[in-house]
């Protein structure tokens, strides 16, 4: 079961595994990032750098899409995680039954819009974002997992 689908750009970083992974009890993190995965070492940098008791795995997009599958129909607490939002699009378009919940958090300050105090969005993700809501997708800023304070696109959107 798909209990959180995150966009960071870190990936699985200190606060995502101190919080996200005890807040939604993961047991398993899908890391779908088509530069990390087809770069060795990143690769497994990433899949070491949880704890044991946790499985991460990354893939490509398309490599991706029948792991996404099992993991909404299999009962082991799994985090989706993405590098930007415009990942998530293409994921929906292909499978069914995924979470409609995009989780935002740290997007590194650069040419964008600033959406939240550690969220800066580039306009192709602001379009993901458009598009994700137009898909019935909840869209909401959150840095640090369940216990952070969460600020929802439609307020973002309006300043946009």
């Amino acid at each position: 079961m798909i209990c959180l689908v995150r966009s960071d750009e870190r990936l699985i970083h200190g606060q995502c595994m101190q919080f996200i992974v005890s807040d939604f009890s993961i047991k398993t993190i899908l890391v779908v990032d088509d530069s990390t995965a087809t770069n060795p070492i990143l690769k497994s940098i990433f899949q070491t750098a949880v704890p044991q008791a946790i499985t991460a795995n990354v893939y490509t997009l398309q490599e991706a899409i029948p792991f996404i599958k099992d993991a909404v129909t299999n009962s082991e607490n799994t985090l989706l995680l993405m590098k930007n939002p415009r990942t998530l699009v293409p994921i929906l378009e292909q499978v069914e039954g995924v979470k409609q919940e995009l989780n935002i958090g740290p997007q590194m300050a650069r040419n964008g819009v600033k959406c939240a105090d550690f969220a800066t969005l580039h306009p192709e993700d602001i379009e993901a974002c458009k598009k994700l809501t137009d898909m019935g997708v909840r869209v909401y800023f959150n840095s640090i997992g369940a216990s952070g304070s969460v600020t929802e696109w439609s307020s973002v959107a309006k300043k946009i």
